[in-house]
């Protein structure tokens, strides 16, 4: 077997590579065709199809392959790394900007220096060679646009917390609502309370479901507490966090003394 290679800049040379890559594609291609939908439910039922799609291929050399495989030297010890490192600052809203994507991470990572391994499907952070987070990778879709943004309510509640009223002029408010029903929820609230007084409950809830890890109660306590009209926010924290409720000690009156 006689190698050979690419000279660079000589697009034309890259037939024998891009032949075969659009063959696979175009039988990808035609295999959702014949499945009737390109919509997919997860990810893993995308893969089968490619998969699918790239066995067909390889049966045809596979004869050839086996022969092959008895003189191959076996596989490196250690894998080799199929991401690509990244350095970026946390900035002072606790944010990351990676390829034009702004992603949010854990405040405590605030001002610091962090290495970030990016693959084809998620980013995993380190800081002090510790990992300190995992997000899946985002990909903007749509001609001409380039950026985008990812944020979790989990990792800035803590902060917004001390000032509820800033996340009625937050920039991000629509992307901390995790879902539609508690983007609905504070349509709501908005028209039921003052504006003030609706961000200090939707935050004090946002904080609840991320600490407690309860969205989906939260979200339904909300739903039954706005219909009713009987949503404070001493009855929400009551409900999900009793003790973290401070009480009044009863007042005692000075007793006089006995002359």
């Amino acid at each position: 077997m006689v190698p050979t290679r690419n000279n660079k800049g000589k697009a034309n040379e890259n037939g024998s590579v891009e032949s075969p890559h659009g063959h696979l594609k175009n039988r990808i291609k035609q295999a959702i065709y014949l499945r009737g939908s390109s919509d997919f439910a997860s990810i893993a039922e995308y893969q089968a199809v490619i998969d699918n799609a790239a066995a067909g291929l390889n049966r045809q050399c596979e004869a050839k392959y086996e022969a092959e495989k008895a003189v191959l030297q076996p596989l490196p010890k250690r894998r080799v790394a199929d991401y690509e490192i990244l350095s970026a600052k946390v900035s002072c809203h606790s944010t990351i900007e990676v390829r034009c994507i702004l992603y949010s991470v854990p405040s405590r990572l605030i001002g610091q220096q962090i290495e970030i391994h990016l693959y084809h499907d998620r980013l995993v952070g380190y800081f002090a060679r510790q990992q300190v987070f995992e997000l899946s990778r985002m990909r903007v879709a749509g001609k001409g646009r380039r950026r985008g943004r990812c944020i979790d309510y989990r990792h800035v509640i803590g902060g917004l917390r001390k000032k509820p009223r800033a996340f009625l002029f937050c920039q991000w408010q629509s992307d901390l609502l995790p879902t539609a029903e508690f983007r609905q929820l504070w349509a709501q609230m908005k028209a039921q309370f003052e504006r003030d007084q609706a961000a200090v409950l939707m935050v004090e809830a946002l904080y609840i479901a991320a600490t407690y890890d309860k969205e989906q109660t939260v979200a339904s306590y909300l739903a039954e507490a706005l219909s009713k009209n009987q949503l404070t926010l001493r009855h929400l924290q009551q409900q999900f966090m009793p003790d973290a409720v401070a009480t009044l000690p009863p007042i005692v009156n000075p007793t006089t003394r006995s002359r």
